[in-house]
C-alpha cells in the first residue's frame, strides 16, 4: 500500500481500513468470472464466442502508442535494442472519501508546523551539536524555505515550496492566474497582479443574496455599455486585419491561397507546389531524426497523419486560416529536413516555363538548403503574422510554426531574426498561460502533453540561443509552474486523439534540466562583475553538472573512456549541451591561465607548469579538457556516419567552441600532443560544412585557424595549419583581414587538396622546444591525464572539499580571477563603439 492519491504517510493503512470499516476488493478474479461480471459470461448458444484477448502491451508500445505484437521481448524492442518490459497489473483498493480528505488535511497541518519550526530555528542561534542535528534532520524532511535554496535547481517532478510560515496549499495547486476572453473573442492569460484577475476574485466572494439585490435596485445608469454589431465588427477588424479569402487545390500538389483585402501593394495570392509526397515523408523523418526526443516542434503521428490527408485531398480543418498555417508549417518542416539533408528539392519540371515562376524555383535559390521551401513559408507567414493578425499565433498550430520559423533563422545565421522571433514564440506562450499549465483541467492528457512539451522546447531554445550569443534571459525559472513532460498510458486515447505518438519523457526532461544548468551559470558568472570569491559559486556549478550526469538513467550513459567511441545523435544532442555547461563554468580559470602565459610570453617561451598548483585546480581543468575532446568525438563519430547536421547552426557552434578551448588549453600548458588529433578532426568537419557552401562554418573555421596562428608561439601547429589553411576559396568578403598563413605545396584543385588532406596525417613538431619546456609539458600532460584523474561527482566533492587541497596560492589565485574577472573582457563594456567580427582576426585576440 503505497502511493494513494497523494496524501503520503500510510504505513499503517491496513488497521486504519479495519477501524474505519473500509471495504477492501483483493479477490483476483479469474477471466471467466470476469467476463460475467462484466455481461460476458454467455454460453457460445447465446451468441458467437467472444474473441480472446491479445496480451498486454509492454511499456515501450504503450508510450509509442503502437500494436505491441506481445511477447518477452517483442518484436518492436528486439529490433529497437530496447529494454522490453511489462507492467505488472494494479490491484484495486476501495476507501472512503473521508478517510484520504483526512489524510490530505493531516499533510498540510505537517507542513505548515515543520515550517514553523524552521522558522524558529533559523531565528535562534545554534549552541549544540544537538540543536544542528535536528535542524539538518528537519531540512532532510522538509522543503527548502529560502530564497538561496530555491535558486538551485532540483530534480523533482512536482514540489511545493513554503514560502511563508502560515501558507496553505489545501488543494495541491499553484493558483497563479487564468485565461480570460475579451468582447472581441481574444484569449489571454492573467496573472495574480492583474486587476481584472483581482476584480473576479472579488466578484467570486461576494454572496449571492448582495448580487440579487443589487439587480434590483440597480439604475439603468449603472447598466453596461452595450456594443452593437457594427461596432464590435469594427473592433475585431482593427485587430485581426484582413483574413484569408479562400484556399484553393489545383492540379496535383499546386496550392493557391488568395488573400483578403484590397491592398494594391500587395499580391493577392500565393502560389506553391509541394514536392512529391514520398520526398515529404523523407524529409519529415530526417527531421524527426535529428531532433526526436531531445526536442520537440511537433508531435510526428499528428503531422503523419495530415500530411497523408493533405496529398489525398481529404484535409479540411474547415477554416482557410487553420489550413495555411498548416500548410505553412509543413513548408518550414521541409525546409529544415533539407537542411539537414544537406542537398536541396530539384523537381522535374516538364514545362520550362515553370523554371520561371518566382514561387516554384528551387533550383536557383542562393543559400542553404531548404531556402526554396522557406521563402514560400516566409511569404504565408508574413501574411499571416503581419500587423493586427498578429494574433494568429494563438489559433492552433501557431505557435508550433513561429517555433519553426525561428528555428530555421537560427540555422541560416539570422541571429538578430531569430532572437527576435524565439522571443515572440515565448510570449506566445505566456499569453496563453503555457507556464504555469492553463486550461489543463479542460484539456485532454494527450493536448496537455502536447502543449508542455512545445513549451519546454521553446524555453531551451531561448536558454541556448542566449547562452550562444552571451544575451541575458528573457524571464526567471521562478515564473514557471508547468510540470515537465512526462509518460503516461497511451492505449485508450480519446476521440481526436488516436495519432498522437510521443516519445520517452526522460530525454525531454534532461535536456531541460540541463538547459536550467546552464542558465544558472550565465546568471551567476557572465551577466555582471563577481562581487565575491567565485570559487564557491564554480564548485557548486560544476558538482551540480556531475551530479546531472550520474543521475542520468542507463540507456542515455555514454562511456567516453572507450577508444572507439559509438553514440547515438540523440545522446550527442544531450551531452553537447551538458559539455557546454562545463566548458562556460571553468572558461575564468582557463582564461586566466591563458592571459597570464600571454603576459609573459615575449619575456619567457616557457608554459605554465600545473606542478606549482593543487590537484583541485587540474581538476576543474580536466573538466574542461575532457568537455571539449569528448564533444568533438561525437560529433566525429556522426560525420563518419553522415548524421552531422553540415548546415546546422548548433552542431557548428559546439564544435567550434571546443575547438578554440582546446587551442587555449595548447597556448597555456603545451599539452598539443593530447588535443592535436581532435583539433584536426574538427577542422576535417569544418572544410566538409566550407565545401558545401556553408559560409558561416566557412568563418568559423577561418577563426579557428587564425586563433592556432596567433597562439602557437613554438610553431608547433605549423604542419596541422597547412594542412587546412584553404581560406583562398572562402566566399566571405571579410576573409581580406585574416592574416596570410603558410599555403601547402599541392597545386591541385580545392577538392582534391581537401580530399589529400584528409589522407594526410601530421604529427605536432616539438623540434624547437628546449629541454625544460618538454619536461614542463610532461608534467602537464601527467596532471590532465584524461584516464588518470577521477572527475567524477564523488572524487571531485573530495577535492574541492578538502582545505588541504585548497592551499594560499589557490586562494591567491582564485582572488585573482574574481578582482580581473577577465573572462568578461574589456570588449563587454556597452559603451564602447560598434565592433565587427573582423575583430576577431586581429593580432593577440584576447588581450
Amino acid at each position: 500500500m503505497q502511493h494513494l492519491g497523494r496524501g503520503g504517510g500510510l504505513e499503517n493503512v491496513t488497521d486504519d481500513l479495519k477501524l474505519l470499516d473500509v471495504e477492501v476488493d483483493c479477490k483476483e478474479y479469474t477471466a471467466s468470472e470476469k467476463r460475467e461480471l462484466n455481461g460476458y459470461g454467455k454460453s457460445s448458444d447465446d451468441g458467437p464466442k467472444r474473441k480472446k484477448r491479445s496480451p498486454l502491451a509492454c511499456l515501450r508500445c504503450r508510450r509509442r502508442h503502437v500494436k505491441c505484437p506481445g511477447g518477452n521481448p517483442c518484436e518492436k524492442c528486439l529490433l529497437a535494442r530496447a529494454t522490453c518490459e511489462y507492467m505488472e497489473p494494479s490491484k484495486k483498493l476501495i476507501i472512503s472519501m473521508k478517510y484520504l480528505q483526512k489524510l490530505q488535511d493531516d499533510l498540510v497541518k505537517i507542513k505548515n508546523e515543520n515550517a514553523s519550526l524552521q522558522a524558529q530555528l533559523r531565528d535562534r542561534p545554534c549552541k549544540c551539536e544537538g540543536t544542528r542535528s535536528t535542524m539538518e534532520l528537519l531540512s532532510q524532511r522538509t522543503l527548502p524555505t529560502n530564497s538561496s535554496e530555491r535558486d538551485n535547481i532540483t530534480f523533482q517532478k512536482n514540489s511545493v515550496t513554503v514560502d511563508e510560515e502560515d501558507e496553505i496549499v489545501p488543494n495541491f495547486t499553484e493558483r497563479r492566474g487564468r485565461l480570460v476572453e475579451s468582447r472581441t473573442g481574444q484569449r489571454f492569460f492573467v496573472g495574480s497582479s492583474s486587476m481584472t484577475l483581482f476584480g473576479m476574485e472579488i466578484q467570486s466572494l461576494i454572496p449571492a443574496s448582495l448580487k440579487r439585490r443589487s439587480k434590483q435596485i440597480a439604475s439603468p445608469s449603472m447598466d453596461p455599455p452595450t456594443v452593437g454589431t457594427a461596432d464590435m465588427n469594427a473592433v475585431t477588424t482593427v485587430w485581426q486585419g484582413d483574413m484569408i479569402d479562400e484556399v484553393l487545390q489545383e492540379e496535383g500538389n499546386a496550392y493557391k491561397i488568395v488573400l483578403g483585402g484590397n491592398d494594391p501593394n500587395r499580391d493577392p495570392s500565393v502560389n506553391f507546389t509541394l514536392p512529391s509526397y514520398s520526398y515529404a515523408m523523407r524529409l519529415v523523418d530526417i527531421f524527426i531524426e535529428y531532433n526526436d526526443g531531445c526536442f520537440y516542434f511537433f508531435n510526428e503521428g499528428i503531422v503523419k497523419e495530415h500530411l497523408h490527408r493533405t496529398y489525398e485531398g481529404t484535409f479540411n480543418p474547415g477554416d482557410d486560416t487553420l489550413q495555411t498555417i498548416w500548410l505553412c508549417k509543413l513548408l518550414l518542416i521541409f525546409a529544415t529536413g533539407e537542411m539537414y539533408q544537406g542537398t536541396a528539392y530539384k523537381p522535374d519540371c516538364n514545362n520550362k516555363d515553370d523554371s520561371s515562376d518566382p514561387n516554384g524555383d528551387y533550383n536557383n535559390k542562393i543559400g542553404p538548403p531548404g531556402s526554396g521551401f522557406f521563402e514560400q513559408a516566409s511569404r504565408l507567414f508574413s501574411f499571416l503574422f503581419s500587423g493586427g493578425k498578429i494574433e494568429n499565433v494563438t489559433k492552433d498550430g501557431g505557435i508550433e510554426l513561429m517555433l519553426l520559423y525561428a528555428f530555421y533563422l537560427q540555422v541560416a545565421d539570422c541571429t538578430a531574426a531569430s532572437y527576435f522571433y524565439f522571443g515572440q514564440t515565448i510570449r506566445a506562450c505566456l499569453i496563453l498561460g503555457w507556464h504555469v499549465d492553463a486550461e489543463r483541467d479542460v484539456l485532454t492528457r494527450f493536448q496537455l502533453e502536447h502543449r508542455r512539451r512545445i513549451w519546454w522546447t521553446v524555453y531551451m531554445f531561448e536558454r541556448m540561443l542566449s547562452s550562444k550569443a552571451g544575451l541575458p534571459l528573457s524571464f526567471s525559472d521562478n515564473t514557471i509552474s508547468a510540470e515537465l513532460p512526462d509518460d503516461f498510458d497511451m492505449t485508450n486515447p480519446p476521440k481526436g486523439c488516436e495519432h498522437y505518438i510521443f516519445p520517452e519523457a526522460e530525454y525531454i526532461t534532461n535536456c531541460v534540466r540541463i538547459t536550467q544548468l546552464n542558465a544558472q551559470i550565465l546568471s551567476k558568472l557572465y551577466q555582471r562583475q563577481p562581487d565575491s570569491n567565485i570559487l564557491p559559486m564554480l564548485k557548486e556549478i560544476v558538482l551540480q553538472l556531475l551530479q546531472w550526469r550520474t543521475s542520468l538513467s542507463d540507456f542515455l550513459q555514454v562511456d567516453f573512456h572507450q577508444p572507439e567511441l559509438h553514440i547515438s545523435r540523440l545522446c550527442t544532442n544531450i551531452f553537447t549541451e551538458y559539455f557546454q555547461g562545463l566548458n562556460l563554468a571553468i572558461r575564468p580559470l582557463l582564461f586566466h591561465f591563458v592571459s597570464k602565459q600571454l603576459a609573459i610570453v615575449e619575456k619567457s617561451n616557457s608554459y605554465i607548469n600545473l606542478s606549482d598548483y593543487s590537484k583541485t585546480i587540474s581538476s576543474l581543468l580536466n573538466c574542461s579538457l575532457e568537455a571539449s575532446i569528448n564533444s568533438i568525438r561525437s560529433l566525429y563519430y556522426l560525420f563518419s556516419q553522415n548524421m552531422v547536421a553540415l548546415f546546422g547552426y548548433m552542431d557548428r557552434e559546439y564544435l567550434f567552441t571546443s575547438a578554440c578551448t582546446l587551442v587555449l588549453f595548447n597556448a597555456a600548458f603545451g599539452i598539443h600532443e593530447q588535443t592535436y588529433q581532435h583539433i584536426d578532426h574538427a577542422l576535417k568537419i569544418f572544410t566538409k560544412m566550407r565545401a558545401l557552401g556553408n559560409n558561416p562554418a566557412g568563418l568559423r573555421m577561418a577563426q579557428l585557424l587564425t586563433l592556432m596562428s596567433e597562439l602557437d608561439f613554438h610553431g608547433v601547429m605549423n604542419d596541422l595549419i597547412a594542412k587546412h589553411n584553404e581560406l583562398v576559396d572562402i566566399p566571405i568578403n571579410i576573409m581580406g583581414n585574416i592574416p596570410e598563413l603558410q599555403q601547402p605545396t599541392s597545386s591541385h584543385s580545392f577538392n582534391t587538396r581537401s580530399q589529400d588532406a584528409d589522407e594526410a596525417e601530421v604529427a605536432p613538431d616539438f623540434s624547437e622546444l628546449s629541454k625544460t619546456e618538454a619536461r614542463t609539458i610532461e608534467r602537464n600532460v601527467t596532471r590532465l591525464d584524461l584516464q588518470r584523474l577521477d572527475t567524477h561527482t564523488d572524487g571531485l566533492q573530495e577535492l574541492l572539499d578538502n582545505p588541504d587541497e585548497l592551499g594560499k596560492s589557490d586562494d591567491q589565485l582564485w582572488k585573482e580571477i574574481t578582482d580581473q574577472a577577465m573572462w568578461l573582457g574589456n570588449t563587454m563594456d556597452p559603451t564602447h563603439g560598434l565592433g565587427n567580427e573582423s575583430d576577431f582576426y586581429k593580432s593577440h585576440p584576447l588581450v
